[in-house]
């Protein structure tokens, strides 16, 4: 007889790399997961800041009580899966069967399922790696640190206990034969596996239920929490179902991604339709408009003119334009803006109610978070007391959410469901997003945000209301790269925008502040892109269909709208004969920002002034590109200088006088620096990034100087 020839080492290597690779298939929604999510953690800054939120600056205990929960919920759903996973037999993967690999078969379930906390864990340290060095100030954040970093190893420690010693801890003897017992059918699994897997499929039917009923429903619970539930239900649900197909050959996940870029291309399930009014829904088409009634922007320049200024003096007339940047960006231009309220209102108490910053207050262009910021402070100047130390609690009380999780929620649980229906059925994330900011506004009774915008500019007679500082809310669109600027007025007789739209000829009348803002704010992926329809019947506008998507795509900084806005105003004051001193206060939250105004002395900050800050470089700045990537870098880059072209444009048509500054136009750019605590991006902020704001604005800027010299100029234009 032949003696058997010895394997080589290649052919032993090749042998296990097969076993490990089948071996990941019956378990590949799980892994995909866990893939999925270690990408973003190391790679998406929003995710970071989630990291930092509830490890660090989050007192809540409930809230990360919620995390430890959630964590051990997918850390043994993804165990639970993976383990039945392995007891079947799948005739296309025979190397499962090998006994060689019993030993992956016992301990792969195991490691899986102790990864979820330490990838908590581990997202939490890259975090700290880009963390300032003085974020860990406070004792008590650091002692709740320390306490939860111990937490979350102590429940991975007692997960790989329970996994490894289960049976002896619940009293169970003799099963190791039957738990390892390779098996035919899913039915033989037993009766405990199959009514947990069951119930865990109408469990997430009707979690999924009760989100589109509330799309709040886990408030309270912190965006991570939201993450590991839906992480949860993917992998039990997903992988219960992948195993009834893997036994019979059939691919399910290509079959899903087949059916849902066909639903995709053939345009049959788009829930993402921009809301038209109020009633409207993101899964329905748009009804006929009313007659339009909204006010005319030349009416509304002429009577805010007329109402404020005279001809004998240059009146002063305030600008404002603010940057995107997510809830960060919101919350400091609400905390500029309500601070320079309320220094004026020291200075100059409110006349009749009406802050006098806020009366010389003309317009504002946002893009993004900016446009929140914007009309979150216009909205809470319509509740009594309007004053700005009023304005500036109401807001902060509004931002201090967590907008994420609703949109996390929705977007897992309604909208993937969404990918495999025909037929657009449900509201999407961008209308949770939009719901979420309308609760938290109405919660300090200000109900702006959900009513139609123009309506903020009409009086109960029809006639325009100059009283509110009038928003210009920029979006982009898909097909074209174009602004899109939406406004509370009627179209314009001859457009003031250039590579532009004039939104108004799209926009029903009745559209709400709310959906306007999140058209301003699609944020990429976080809310989808919106299809714009309108029903118009006569004289449709060309083209009859957007694609609308985050403002910031064109360009971040909203000054481009602004400067062309300034020049309308300056044609109209021309025929009225009336001088303009323009102040453009230009809100900025970028720290990697090249700042465009050199000009930092404290004691004397006109006619120019800015922050003196190190800028921080973006992180396309720390690398060298390949031939492939290059372009690519170069191509997203390009939006940035854009903002930075349209900055030196807005500051190239102001009228600086370096000599006389009290007859000239004024700019002063409010900028974030690099500062003690990492400031989010994302849709939720929490109380020691306002505390880091308010720091920065506080010391950062001459804010008595300031006001002291706008309040003159204001008494001056109040003069007769």
């Amino acid at each position: 007889m032949a003696l058997k020839q010895p394997r080589s080492a290649l052919r032993i290597a090749f042998d296990w790399v097969a076993i490990g690779l089948d071996h990941c298939k019956p378990i590949r929604v799980s892994l995909l997961v866990l893939t999925f999510t270690t990408i973003v953690i190391s790679n998406v800054d929003q995710a970071s800041e989630l990291f930092l939120i509830a490890m660090w600056a989050d007192p809540s205990r409930v809230r990360y009580l919620s995390l430890l929960v959630t964590c051990a919920m997918a850390g043994l759903a993804i165990w639970y899966t993976a383990r039945n996973a392995y007891r079947l037999v799948y005739p296309r993967w025979p190397a499962l069967q090998d006994p060689r690999a019993a030993s992956l078969r016992k301990w792969i379930p195991r490691i899986l399922g102790i990864l979820v906390p330490l990838l908590v864990l581990f997202g939490y340290l890259l975090t700290l790696r880009g963390a300032p060095p003085a974020t860990c100030s406070i004792g008590e954040q650091c002692h709740r640190r320390d306490l939860r970093v111990a937490g979350l190893l102590a429940e991975a420690a007692m997960m790989f206990m329970f996994f490894i010693g289960r049976r002896w801890l619940l009293g169970v003897r003799g099963s190791t034969q039957v738990a390892t017992q390779r098996i035919e059918s899913i039915t033989v699994l037993g009766m405990v596996p199959l009514a947990i897997f069951l119930a865990t499929l109408m469990l997430n039917v009707l979690l999924t239920v009760l989100v589109v009923i509330q799309p709040r429903q886990f408030d309270g619970m912190g965006s991570l929490a939201v993450l590991l539930i839906t992480g949860s239900f993917f992998c039990m649900s997903g992988g219960f179902l992948c195993m009834l197909a893997d036994r019979r050959g059939v691919p399910l996940l290509s079959l899903l991604a087949a059916i849902a870029v066909s639903l995709h291309m053939m345009h049959l399930n788009d829930n993402h339709r921009v809301r038209q009014y109020p009633s409207m829904n993101t899964h329905q088409r748009p009804d006929t408009p009313p007659e339009d009634h909204r006010p005319d922007f030349d009416a509304y320049a002429a009577t805010w003119l007329q109402s404020r200024c005279i001809p004998q003096r240059a009146c002063p007339v305030i600008m404002v334009s603010t940057e995107g940047g997510g809830l960060r960006s919101a919350a400091w231009t609400t905390m500029v803006l309500s601070r320079f309220t309320a220094l004026i209102d020291q200075i100059l108490p409110p006349n009749g109610g009406e802050p006098v910053f806020t009366r010389y207050l003309f317009a504002g262009s946002g893009v993004s978070g900016g446009s929140l910021g914007l009309a979150a402070y216009v909205a809470a100047l319509q509740v009594a007391p309007r004053t700005g130390l009023a304005v500036q609690m109401r807001t902060e009380h509004m931002l201090n959410h967590d907008f994420l999780a609703p949109v996390m929620a929705n977007a897992w649980f309604v909208d993937f469901t969404q990918r495999w229906l025909p037929g657009a059925l449900f509201d999407d994330r961008g209308r949770a997003l939009t719901r979420a900011w309308e609760q938290a506004a109405q919660e300090q009774g200000m109900n702006a945000l959900a009513q139609p915008f123009s309506t903020l500019y009409e009086h109960a007679d029809g006639s325009v209301n100059a009283d509110v500082p009038a928003l210009f809310l920029n979006s982009a669109t898909v097909g074209q790269g174009w602004r899109f600027v939406q406004d509370p007025f009627r179209p314009f007789t001859h457009s003031p925008w250039t590579t532009a739209y004039d939104g108004s000829h799209w926009l029903d009348p009745r559209m709400p502040l709310s959906e306007v803002v999140l058209n301003s704010a699609r944020f990429t992926y976080l809310s989808p892109a919106g299809t714009l329809q309108t029903a118009i019947q006569t004289n449709p506008p060309t083209p009859v269909e957007f694609q609308l998507v985050d403002g910031g795509y064109f360009e971040n900084s909203g000054a481009a709208t602004l400067r062309e806005i300034i020049h309308r105003l300056r044609a109209i004051a021309v025929k009225q004969g009336q001088a303009l001193q323009i102040i453009v206060l230009h809100i900025s939250n970028d720290p990697s920002l090249h700042d465009f105004v050199d000009a930092h002395n404290a004691k004397q900050p006109l006619p120019l002034y800015s922050a003196a800050c190190p800028r921080e470089p973006s992180p396309t700045e720390r690398s060298s590109y390949g031939e492939a990537t290059a372009p690519i870098v170069a191509l997203l880059d390009t939006r940035g200088a854009r903002g930075e072209y349209a900055r030196a444009e807005l500051l190239s048509s102001l009228k600086i006088n370096q000599a006389d500054p009290d007859n000239g136009d004024i700019l002063w750019h409010m900028r974030l620096c690099p500062g003690n605590y990492t400031l989010p991006l994302g849709w939720t902020i929490s109380p020691p990034a306002f505390e880091e704001m308010h720091r920065q604005l506080e010391q950062n800027y001459p804010l008595g100087v300031m006001a002291d010299w706008l309040a003159g100029q204001l008494r001056n234009a109040m003069q007769p």
